[in-house]
């Protein structure tokens, strides 16, 4: 899965669903403004009228609770026998477009622009020419994502909207908004027709929330309908699953012609990169990933100076996480990743014997054959690896097929992402805001911890119980259901990379100094992921924001970390023997499958009684005093 730190670790804000709250109230079609905003636009728009009080306390303007400045039958041109008139309508109207306008700017302002510039003037022809057909595929990636988000349907009325709201449904992947200041704002919307968000996945007509996930889950062909490379569309009075490859037919073949072509491009050289192009282009053309999974598997940092990976993947924005979205990740390999493939390879199979172990019955350890992860420099991110906010800093793939099931896939960690100096700087600022004295000096702006939590964490997806593991020949997602699945597991991934932190303290891999910076780096990655919410304004999951605040919760309760005068203090020596807790209940839990468990531990710390513990308030406000990263992509060539 995708390790949103964006771990996707990701640092992003992308999507079991919860139940949504109230629908905001409609007023004349619109999102009912609330009176004190009322007011305000209306001296900014130097309009008379004044809502003198919301009598009825039913949050809506009624003619008798209107007056307007001025002398004489001033209101009279907006209240006639008691009724509203037009004037009256096309004022509200232009208030809530202001209204609207202001809200997308908060959004807006809500992200830091950070690019991330390659320059590739100086790079052979070939490389150039492959670059210039990847790019032209990365095109045509966004349009089919557009069509998974719901974005593709408002393209005609986005392209007569102002320039702020254009960039937004760009930068967001439809007219919604992401930022955390503004994604419940019933107003923030790049279209005035404030559309709700309904992908292309499922039937648009249906009510795209956990009641259709769950009649899809009992559904007779329960799995072709969540299987992760299909469509379900109507058919009569039933739903039919289509795969992807006849409902995008066309644009898909194109992508496999842009990929044939950049094979091409190459010659007679890197013959591992144009095996993975030429499977992948089959890949698009029958919706069917094995081969190119294969083909991709075998590229590393010593057959290929390229990184690709091409296709649909990760399951974020889909409603019921089971639909996998298009994506294009293109990178160049960063070499300086063979250092730590060359220490962790050798012990791969201790490591898995030793959380084997750790976990106990019944999981049994696995011959893990995956490979230790590439340091990857990235250069453009399309689809859904293109994050509103924030970027996918590491990840471990496929999730699907016979390499994931072998525990063979190949996971990667993204070494040129946050280490501009603005995001060193905001980094800094936030932990310095929420971490004592004692516990910031074992903070560091220095990517080597950093990077480690990460390449622990992808490589933790391929340990323990995962996503391929069967308890009585049953898949996690048939037990847990496809959201609490893909939280259980970023869970095991991130706290097991906490576990094998002081694994290679204890095998002299790593000092003391490096254990207790990484440690630190992981709390404040935490503290990042809780300021987002828990939810996304739909009911949806935010996966990270959970298991982040069950961490911190579950250490809180133990002690291992303490809070007082609005910030947290680590506790260094009993952080361990509860990383080894949690991993044991958590692992068990997998391992098990024991998803009324797994259930009771997150809604605990997530909306029970141990949600205090978090200080979910606290960290997001000083959190959010800063612009997240938005990342765009320049490439010179």
């Amino acid at each position: 899965m995708k390790r949103i730190l964006p771990l996707i670790l990701t640092m992003t804000l992308l999507p079991a669903m919860a139940a949504a709250g109230p629908a905001p109230k409609k007023q004349f079609g619109y999102p009912a403004l609330p009176r004190p905003d009322f007011n305000r636009l209306a001296v900014l728009m130097d309009s008379p009228l004044f809502w003198v009080q919301d009598s009825d306390g039913d949050g809506l303007l009624d003619p008798g609770e209107l007056v307007a400045a001025g002398q004489g039958k001033v209101l009279a041109r907006f209240v006639k026998k008691g009724k509203f008139t037009p004037a009256l309508k096309k004022t509200y109207a232009a208030m809530v477009e202001r209204r609207r306008r202001e809200a997308v700017a908060r959004e807006l302002n809500g992200g830091r622009p950070t690019m991330v510039h390659t320059d590739m003037r100086a790079a052979p022809a070939a490389d150039r020419k492959v670059l210039k057909e990847l790019l032209s595929a990365a095109e045509i990636i966004e349009q089919i994502y557009a069509r998974q988000t719901g974005k593709a349907a408002h393209l005609k009325a986005l392209k007569k909207a102002d320039a702020p709201s254009r960039y937004l449904a760009w930068r967001n992947h439809g007219p919604w908004c992401t930022s955390p200041e503004t994604a419940g704002d019933p107003f923030c919307s790049g279209l005035p027709t404030f559309p709700e968000r309904r992908s292309e996945a499922y039937p648009r007509d249906m009510a795209q929330d956990s009641t259709m996930c769950k009649k899809l889950q009992g559904h007779a062909l329960s799995q072709m309908m969540l299987n992760p490379f299909t469509v379900v569309k109507r058919k009569g009075n039933d739903l039919v699953a289509v795969p992807y490859n006849k409902v995008w037919a066309r644009p898909m073949k194109a992508i496999a012609g842009k990929l044939r072509k950049a094979a091409r491009a190459l010659g007679k050289e890197e013959e591992a990169f144009k095996r993975y192009l030429l499977e992948a282009a089959k890949g698009f053309e029958t919706n069917k990933w094995e081969a190119a999974d294969e083909a991709w598997v075998a590229m590393n940092a010593k057959n290929s100076k390229w990184y690709l990976r091409v296709g649909p993947d990760e399951v974020y924005f889909d409603p019921c996480q089971q639909k996998a979205g298009f994506h294009m990740s293109l990178a160049r390999i960063d070499q300086t990743s063979l250092e730590w493939q060359g220490k962790l390879t050798p012990i791969r199979k201790e490591m898995e014997e030793a959380l084997a172990r750790h976990i106990g019955k019944p999981y049994k350890p696995r011959d893990v054959k995956f490979h230790m992860p590439d340091f990857i420099k990235i250069m453009l991110n399309a689809g859904d690896s293109r994050h509103p906010l924030g970027a996918t800093i590491g990840q471990a793939l496929p999730n699907w097929g016979k390499v994931a099931r072998e525990g063979r896939g190949r996971t990667v960690v993204m070494s040129n992402l946050y280490t501009d100096p603005d995001s060193k700087r905001v980094k800094r600022a936030q932990a310095k805001a929420l971490l004592t004295e004692a516990s910031m000096k074992h903070y560091t702006s220095d990517p080597g911890p950093f990077l480690l939590n990460i390449i622990l964490h992808e490589a933790c997806h391929n340990f323990g119980p995962h996503s391929d593991y069967r308890i009585k020949g049953r898949a996690p997602k048939e037990i847990f259901g496809g959201k609490l699945a893909s939280i259980m597991e970023e869970l095991k991934a991130q706290t097991g990379a906490l576990w094998f932190l002081g694994f290679l303290h204890k095998k002299k891999l790593i000092d003391k100094k490096t254990l207790m910076q990484a440690y630190t780096q992981a709390l404040t990655w935490a503290f990042g992921h809780i300021s987002r919410g828990m939810f996304t304004p739909g009911g949806n999951v935010r996966v990270y924001s959970q298991l982040a605040a069950v961490q911190v919760g579950y250490f809180m309760k133990v002690k291992a970390l303490k809070f007082k005068g609005g910030k947290f203090t680590i506790n260094f020596k009993k952080l361990p023997g509860a990383i080894d807790r949690l991993m044991k209940m958590v692992g068990g839990f997998k391992a098990k499958g024991e998803a009324a468990g797994a259930q009771k531990l997150i809604d605990h710390y997530v909306k029970g009684d141990g949600k205090a513990l978090v200080h979910m308030g606290r960290i997001t406000k000083e959190i959010l005093r800063f612009p997240k990263a938005s990342f765009r992509y320049s490439i010179a060539y």
